[in-house]
C-alpha cells in the first residue's frame, strides 16, 4: 500500500485534500471517486503527481470521430448479445487509428483485470466527459449498457450533426468576409500606386478621397511588415486572453449579447443542456448530479455560471422551477413548462422536448442570421471597391479638367 495525497472537490462543489492508502494511484483515484471525490491531482510520497485523465494523455487526446466509432461499434456488438471483452477485443482489431486502438486496448485490460467498464473507462474521463461515464455507470447498474450505448451513440452522433451544422453554416460567411477583406488589400497595396505617377504631379489639386485613398495605400505598401507584426501580436496575445478564465467568461458574456448570434449560441448551448438533462433522468441519475453534469456539457461559460446554481436550489429543498430567473428565460415559457413537469413527474420528458424546441429555434435564427450576413458582406464589399474606384476616377477627370 501507498500513501498518495489528493486535491480535489467535494459533492458539494467545495475543494478537499487530504491523503488515502492505494496499491497505485488508479486505485487511489477510484476510491475517491467511490468516495464522492473528483480527484483534481494525486502524488505519491516521491511528490510525484499524476493528473486525472493521464491515460488519455500517453496516447494523445480521443477525438470526436474515435468517440462516437468506439461508441457505435461496441453498441452493435453488445446488442449481438457479445460478451464485453470480446466485444473490445474485436473493437481493438478494427480500429482505424493508434490512438483508439491504445484506448481500447487499455478498456479492455482494465476489464479483464475484473473492472467493470466504467471503471476501465475512468482514466479517459477527460476525453469522454461526465455524461458518458455516468450513463454508462447506469446501464450498467440497471443491466441495460446496450440499450445506453445505443443512446450515448444517438447522442454523439446528434451533437456531431449540430456542430458540423454550425461549422459549415458559418464556413461561406467567412470566406466572404476574408475575400473582401483581401480585395481591399490586393487594391490599395498593387492597383492604387499604378496612378501614383499620374497623380503626384496634381498635388494638392486632387480631391479629398483620391488623396485619402493614396496615403493609405502608401502606409500600407511602407510599414506591411509592421501592420503584419502587429496584427500577429494582437491576435496571439487576443487567442492567450481568450483562453484565460476572466478572457473567456468575457467574451461568452459579450457573444450573448449579439443580437442573432447571441440567440443562435444561446438556444443551441440550451438544447444540448436539457438533453443532456434529460437523457440522464431517464437513466434514474438523481436530479441533482444530472443538473452539475448538464451544467458541466454548457461550454459557453457566462450561461454556465447562471445554470451552476440550480444545483444548490435543488439541494435546498426548493422547486427547480424556481431557480429560471435568468433573463435568457425571461421571454421563455421555460420555467412553466419545468413547473409543470415537477408536478406531474414528466422532467425527463419535458427537459428532452425543450432541447427540441431550443435547437429548432437556434436553427431558425441561424438561417435568418446568415440571410443577412451574406448581403450585407457582399454590401460592405462593394461599397468599399466603389470607393476606391470613384477616388482614382475622380483623380483623373481632375487631370482631365485641369489640362
Amino acid at each position: 500500500m501507498i500513501d498518495f495525497q489528493y486535491a480535489g472537490t467535494a459533492t458539494d462543489g467545495k475543494p478537499c485534500q487530504g491523503s488515502i492508502r492505494a496499491p497505485s494511484a488508479e486505485a487511489a483515484r477510484l476510491r475517491l471517486i467511490g468516495q464522492g471525490i473528483t480527484p483534481v491531482s494525486i502524488s505519491g510520497l516521491d511528490g510525484a503527481a499524476v493528473e486525472p485523465g493521464a491515460a488519455s494523455d500517453a496516447q494523445g487526446r480521443l477525438k470526436r470521430a474515435d468517440i462516437l466509432l468506439f461508441t457505435r461499434e461496441l453498441s452493435h456488438l453488445k446488442q449481438a448479445n457479445m460478451p464485453l471483452d470480446r466485444a473490445l477485443a474485436m473493437l481493438q482489431e478494427i480500429a482505424t487509428t493508434d490512438r483508439l486502438k491504445a484506448f481500447v486496448a487499455k478498456v479492455n485490460e482494465g476489464v479483464r483485470g475484473g473492472k467493470s467498464l466504467h471503471h476501465a473507462l475512468l482514466p479517459f474521463e477527460r476525453d469522454l466527459g461526465r455524461r458518458y461515464l455516468v450513463l454508462v455507470r447506469a446501464g450498467e447498474a440497471s443491466g441495460a449498457l446496450s440499450l445506453v450505448l445505443k443512446e450515448l451513440t444517438a447522442q454523439l452522433e446528434a451533437d456531431d450533426k449540430l456542430r458540423n451544422y454550425i461549422i459549415s453554416s458559418m464556413t461561406y460567411p467567412l470566406i466572404l468576409a476574408v475575400v473582401a477583406v483581401l480585395s481591399v488589400v490586393v487594391l490599395l497595396a498593387f492597383v492604387v500606386p499604378q496612378f501614383r505617377q499620374i497623380f503626384d504631379s496634381m498635388g494638392d489639386k486632387l480631391p479629398y478621397l483620391t488623396r485619402v485613398v493614396l496615403n493609405m495605400s502608401d502606409f500600407m505598401r511602407s510599414h506591411w511588415m509592421a501592420i503584419l507584426l502587429v496584427v500577429t501580436s494582437l491576435l496571439y496575445l487576443g487567442s492567450r486572453w481568450i483562453a484565460s478564465p476572466a478572457g473567456r467568461l468575457r467574451v461568452d458574456t459579450a457573444v450573448l449579447g449579439l443580437p442573432l448570434l447571441g440567440n443562435v449560441m444561446r438556444n443551441l448551448q440550451l438544447a444540448i443542456y436539457f438533453r443532456t438533462l434529460g437523457g440522464l433522468l431517464q437513466r434514474n441519475v438523481t436530479l441533482v448530479d444530472a443538473l452539475r453534469i448538464s451544467s458541466d456539457a454548457v461550454t459557453n461559460t457566462a450561461l454556465r455560471h447562471d445554470l451552476e446554481p440550480l444545483v444548490g436550489i435543488v439541494k435546498s429543498g426548493k422547486r427547480l422551477s424556481t431557480g429560471f430567473v435568468s433573463s435568457h428565460f425571461s421571454r421563455s415559457s421555460t420555467p412553466q413548462l419545468i413547473r409543470v413537469a415537477e408536478e406531474t413527474g414528466d422532467m425527463d420528458g419535458t427537459a428532452l422536448g425543450l432541447a427540441d424546441r431550443y435547437e429548432d429555434d437556434g436553427r431558425r435564427t441561424m438561417s435568418r442570421l446568415l440571410a443577412a450576413m451574406e448581403p450585407v458582406i457582399i454590401i460592405v464589399l462593394g461599397v468599399m471597391v466603389a470607393i476606391i474606384i470613384m477616388a482614382i476616377l475622380g483623380g483623373v477627370m481632375s487631370i482631365n479638367e485641369t489640362i
